[in-house]
């Protein structure tokens, strides 16, 4: 009788060298890049009680940077002072990303050093996988869900309305003509959430990167091409869909150009070899994914009640075209040469006046309104320290008055409502039927 067959344990193929050198940078940067930072999404942020945490490490960053610049670089001054200014392009967020890419660079070198017995990392590449996954899923969850409730792009205000095309800087352009179509900030909000769901789960993580490298090829090229200062983060996005992405690249070739089958992929995750832990780890998994979609939902809701269902608006809201302009007892004429004369009046929000000239410079003003109603402060000069008052009569809800003093002068001013949903970037709408195109 032949002897029985003895089943070989299946063995996994040896990593390269530079395979290993490779992936022991991606995993030192990655990390790096998902640790909390100001401006981006960090999952130990995410985590409730675990934000002082965050900060320690941020004030970190936040004093080595500068230093960096200042000894590294030679810089002083603004470039290496941090101001909230909502960019994501600071010259110091370019100083961390660099230092980024020197420590990982640093640790590789090292770790290669230290461990150049090692086989593979398969189960650490796990580990990196799960954090690039979640990191990038809740990313895309933050920007999704501000389109989704439309609030990061809005539709454009008074004072956008009768601003000249021209004057627009790219990225108002962009931000202005997204806004100007909610259904479509929508659609690209579900796109962002669709692909931030698909990546919670193994099974699905080869879509939902595919689609998040879609997506995010897309508000790359936009931030670039429209000045819009996320390019850096934009990048790092969309280089994690692409690491999500890598390992099925070549069977995706296979199937789609060379038509020819392939083989089901490796879905193994991290392992737990004590049932309490796995099941521990899928509880937490079920509360940590539910809090941030509660958080992203009903703070998305709730802000896009409050900014778009039922704005705060002035008690003189609208655009106003000033019909008579009286100055110390005088009328002014309405000569496109003036430089004093008010041509329109805009009150969109509540703190904030903007004058428009007849020659259309913009003039902005800080406003307050009485408790009584019939009064409106406004503040010019950068400290405030000039107030001039003005008493306004409401005629009807089209016509309004204003009488007060300003510069020293004595003004009484006629004003008529101008109708901005009458604007055509407004009230054209969807059309299924159109004999020619309207352009213009």
């Amino acid at each position: 009788m032949a002897p029985s067959a003895i089943a070989q344990p299946f063995e996994t193929p040896r990593w390269s060298l530079l395979h290993r050198a490779f992936f022991r940078f991606l995993f030192s940067y990655f990390l790096l890049y998902a640790l909390p930072s100001t401006g981006r999404v960090s999952l130990l942020s995410d985590i409730p009680g675990a934000s002082w945490i965050a900060e320690k490490y941020v004030s970190l960053w936040h004093a080595l940077c500068p230093w960096a610049g200042s000894h590294f670089f030679h810089l002083s001054g603004r470039p290496v002072t941090y101001v909230p200014t909502g960019s994501g392009d600071t010259t110091l967020d370019y100083i961390e990303n660099l230092l980024f890419l020197f420590v990982a660079l640093a640790a590789a070198l090292v770790w290669s050093a230290l461990d150049r017995k090692r086989r593979d990392y398969r189960g650490l590449e796990a580990w990196l996988r799960l954090l690039i996954r979640y990191t990038l899923a809740f990313t895309l969850f933050g920007y999704g869900f501000a389109k989704v409730f439309p609030l990061q792009f809005r539709t454009p205000g008074l004072l956008r309305l009768i601003e000249p095309y021209g004057d627009f800087s790219p990225m108002g352009a962009l931000w202005w003509f997204m806004g100007a179509s909610a259904p479509y900030t929508i659609f690209a909000g579900f796109s962002e959430v669709i692909g931030g769901l698909l990546l919670l789960f193994r099974r699905t993580t080869t879509l939902g990167s595919l689609i998040a490298f879609g997506v995010l090829l897309n508000v790359v090229m936009l931030n670039f091409c429209y000045d819009v200062p996320v390019k850096l983060y934009s990048t790092n996005l969309l280089l994690m869909a692409l690491y999500l992405a890598s390992p099925d690249l070549q069977r995706l070739f296979d199937f789609f150009v060379r038509n020819r089958p392939t083989v089901p992929t490796d879905l193994a995750g991290p392992r737990f070899s004590r049932r309490s832990v796995r099941v521990g780890a899928v509880v937490f998994q079920v509360l940590f994914v539910g809090y941030a979609l509660y958080g992203n939902i009903v703070g998305g809701w709730r802000s896009y009640q409050t900014t778009r269902v039922n704005p705060p608006r002035p008690a003189v809201y609208g655009i106003w075209e000033v019909e008579t302009f009286m100055r110390n007892g005088h009328e002014v004429p309405p000569l496109v040469t003036d430089t004093t004369r008010w041509r329109r009046f805009i009150a969109d929000f509540p703190g904030s006046i903007a004058v428009k000239t007849m020659d259309d410079k913009l003039k902005s003003y800080r406003a307050e309104y009485s408790k009584t109603g019939t009064t409106l402060t406004l503040f010019e000069g950068s400290d405030g320290s000039k107030g001039y008052k003005l008493v306004y009569t409401r005629l009807n809800p089209d016509h309004l008055t204003l009488d007060g003093t300003i510069g020293g002068d004595t003004l009484s001013l006629g004003l008529r409502r101008i109708d901005s949903s009458k604007f055509l970037l407004l009230s054209r709408g969807f059309h299924w039927i159109n004999e020619v195109p309207l352009n213009r």
